[in-house]
């Protein structure tokens, strides 16, 4: 096989667009098509950044950018439903020490910006781009797409799907939410808000993820078991909170007295998602097959864990 010139890829995720700006660096003639008609700002909403993801970008000349974004995590505290610290780990501000990176977290919607932004530059990503078929042989990779514009069949060298996860089972659902403006915020308990602090709580079925971010803002997460995911108009992975009943209902799982009600009383409706976590069979065919190769949710999909889904797919 010659070596590849030209490069599509499909889906415009966090490993599509690391992968196309990495590509672009080297010199080859890169495209990148999402089916979406732009990003929606909310998509993902913020995800670790750990220091294998962070290096990984800093390589490819996105290090200034991503110190801009990032808010470092240098204590872990775990707490009970009242806001107890029970456990906490002072260390985490060493990662920085030995790997020259620290831990933390940052707005996915950032994040996509600083990416996009030279691919957009130089007209080469594509939206409203989604493929209907693919077909290859020994010379190449033929490409349709059920976009209007885009007629005649697009003809590569390889392709790379990026495009997220498909066939999947899903275990767990996750109510997230994000709050502009903390520091205005006096109803909630600061052991929760305090910064640079990664604040965990395991309950009985659920477990709850919280941090300050930058600009303001806050970040918390609730995830709990389930085998049906949130309803949604379309495929997409993630969905605003649909309605009020949905809303009290999930509730409804926790006391009164659970810090959970203070985190959602101050955060907007709009601020509000409802997602599945997925979980996807090992891949025993392959990531790859001649010319068409596989990345990030696409053949390793993962369930969350500090961000490691994105930030193996950016390795």
């Amino acid at each position: 096989m010659t070596k590849a010139r030209s490069v599509a890829i499909i889906g415009g995720g966090i490993g599509g667009l690391t992968v196309a700006n990495a590509l672009k660096r080297i010199g080859m003639s890169v495209s990148l098509y999402e089916r979406a008609p732009y990003f929606i700002p909310t998509v993902g909403a913020a995800f670790g950044l750990q220091p294998n993801g962070q290096a990984s970008l800093a390589h490819i000349g996105f290090k200034d950018q991503i110190e801009k974004t990032l808010h470092p995590f240098l204590k872990w505290h775990i707490i009970n439903e009242n806001c107890e610290i029970v456990a906490t780990y002072n260390k985490l501000g060493e990662f920085g020490k030995r790997f020259g990176y620290f831990m933390g977290g940052t707005i996915r919607s950032e994040l996509v910006d600083i990416l996009k932004e030279p691919l957009e530059k130089d007209g080469i990503l594509y939206y409203s781009h989604s493929m209907s078929n693919i077909k290859q042989d020994n010379g190449g990779v033929t490409i349709s797409f059920e976009n209007e514009k885009q007629q005649k069949p697009l003809r590569v060298d390889m392709v790379i799907g990026a495009d997220g996860i498909h066939s999947t089972v899903v275990k767990q659902i996750v109510f997230y939410g994000m709050i502009d403006n903390i520091d205005q915020q006096t109803s909630i308990n600061p052991i929760i808000t305090a910064k640079n602090t990664f604040v965990q709580y395991f309950g009985r079925g659920q477990a709850m993820t919280c941090r300050a971010g930058t600009k303001g803002q806050f970040m918390w997460a609730v995830t709990y078991p389930s085998v049906t995911p949130p309803s949604t108009s379309d495929d997409a992975e993630w969905t605003k909170m649909n309605n009020q009943r949905e809303l009290n209902q999930y509730l409804s799982r926790f006391p009164q007295s659970h810090f959970i009600h203070q985190c959602v009383a101050a955060t907007d409706t709009q601020r509000l998602l409802h997602f599945g976590l997925y979980y996807r069979q090992h891949r025993n065919d392959g990531w790859y097959r001649n010319r068409i190769c596989l990345l990030g949710d696409a053949c390793h999909a993962t369930l969350p864990y500090a961000g490691q889904g994105a930030n193996m797919a950016i390795e």
